[in-house]
């Protein structure tokens, strides 16, 4: 096994306990490490640079583990309606909010460890996301809402853990890399959401009511994908201990993208108490 690693393009990281994602330029897997007589290079920590495709790979493997490793939901994900998506609104205007400051503090703390490369890179996402969260508003307010009202009093479960994440990983760690991870699993996550997405919510909404300016912005119809890709060629260039750190950041910010709230989902019932008195006082 420690021959074939060295003689092709490979990557491997360790993203959980006994959870280690393999990628090669054609294929990607899970690996247990195996402690015994003979050699386990995946065991190891890999020492090799990356290629695109590889480390691609690797990210991309990263999320796909999480999917699967993430708890199960205790029942059915409830069908979307009207109200339902005022409530995720709620938890995109939490996280885009987060992003420009605490980019701006990652572009710093990267430019005083001397990695322009990275300064750069965290520089550009506070460019590209000011003015995200504003789309949430703007869209909570088409829905007839009185949006500062329902951003400062609704905060979803996941949205605020995935905030939590982010502010450790740049506030906490000596190395602030896993937020490139982090942004990278949330910007390839969103190009999940495609068209039929956008299609389904203006579907829920009057007529002459748009409320998916957030979501076409975050999803396979907006700029992530470019972003993906500019991320992805990023972290190749990178150390191999480096893309081992972004791999984990991308592996534990989707378990909680994809982790059910703790408390199940709110019934529709719950949603009407909490959000009708939000609506603006013109309803």
């Amino acid at each position: 096994m420690m021959a074939q690693a060295a003689s092709m393009a490979m990557e491997w990281a360790a993203v959980a306990p006994g959870r280690v994602v393999v990628a090669t330029a054609d294929n990607t897997w899970i690996h247990t490490p195996v402690f015994s007589g003979q050699p386990d290079v995946f065991a190891l920590p890999m020492t090799a640079p990356g290629t695109l495709v590889t480390t691609r790979r690797l990210l991309d493997g990263a999320i796909a583990a999480a999917s699967r490793d993430a708890p199960a939901s205790p029942g059915p994900r409830p069908p979307l309606t009207a109200l339902r998506w005022a409530w995720r609104l709620a938890g995109y205007y939490c996280t885009t909010h987060a992003t420009p400051r605490l980019m701006a503090r990652a572009a710093e703390r990267f430019e005083s460890q001397g990695r322009a490369q990275l300064a750069a890179w965290a520089r550009d996402k506070v460019r590209e996301e000011t003015g995200h969260d504003t789309l949430a508003l703007r869209d909570l307010a088409a829905m007839g809402f009185d949006a500062e009202r329902v951003v400062a009093t609704v905060q979803p479960e996941t949205a605020l853990a995935l905030v939590r994440y982010f502010e450790a990983r740049v506030l906490e760690d000596d190395d602030p890399v896993g937020c490139v991870g982090y942004a990278y699993a949330l910007e390839r996550l969103a190009l999940e959401r495609g068209p039929a997405d956008v299609d389904a919510v203006d579907a829920l909404m009057p007529a002459g009511v748009t409320a998916t300016r957030c979501l076409r912005v975050h999803s396979a119809t907006g700029s992530d994908a470019a972003h993906v890709d500019e991320a992805a060629g990023l972290v190749t260039a990178l150390s191999a201990s480096e893309r081992a750190a972004v791999a984990r950041a991308c592996y534990q910010s989707a378990e909680i993208y994809f982790t059910p709230p703790a408390d199940g989902f709110l019934s529709e019932d719950a949603l009407q108490a909490q959000l009708t008195p939000l609506k603006q006082l013109s309803q």
